[in-house]
């Protein structure tokens, strides 16, 4: 390693060998520190301004709070609000569905207890149409068909 010098005042070497001392290191490592600290975070020295780091990071501290108040205002209020409304129209439409499908259900009951009573209805039909046609063919129930039918009629209700 090639050993280069700089020129400094008086002050500033008493500065950087008291620094040196705080931190435990040569002043040529400090430098060398320094360097590399200014090129990563991108300060500039010369812009230093002598306050207090707590008050820059109130500072800082505000306006992200700042920034933060306006994303929820410009992005999640307005997000949160479209939440709710779709949410209470899906509500709404299933609430509708739910009527719809309960008055179809409704209404293949009363079908089907309509249908019911039509076959009923038609059954006893049958079953009168069945008794005329045995007695007229067996007055006297020779043959037992009147008695066949009847139980089979008895079985069917």
């Amino acid at each position: 390693m090639i050993k280069k010098s700089i020129i400094i005042n008086e002050r500033s070497h008493k500065e950087i060998k008291a620094l040196a001392k705080t931190f435990g290191s040569p002043i040529g490592a400090l430098v060398e520190a320094m360097i590399i600290y200014f090129k990563k975070t991108g300060i500039n020295p010369r812009d230093a301004i002598n306050e207090n780091p707590s008050v820059m990071i109130k500072a800082l501290d505000k306006r992200i709070v700042s920034f933060l108040r306006v994303q929820e205002r410009d992005i999640l209020k307005p997000m949160r609000d479209e939440i709710y409304t779709s949410d209470n129209l899906q509500k709404e439409v299933l609430d509708g569905l739910t009527e719809n499908l309960q008055n179809l259900l409704g209404q293949m009951n009363s079908a089907d207890q309509k249908r019911t009573d039509y076959v009923k209805s038609e059954l006893v039909k049958m079953q009168m149409a069945f008794t005329v046609m045995a007695e007229f063919l067996d007055a006297k129930d020779k043959s037992g068909i009147n008695q066949k039918l009847k139980r089979v009629f008895d079985h069917a209700n």
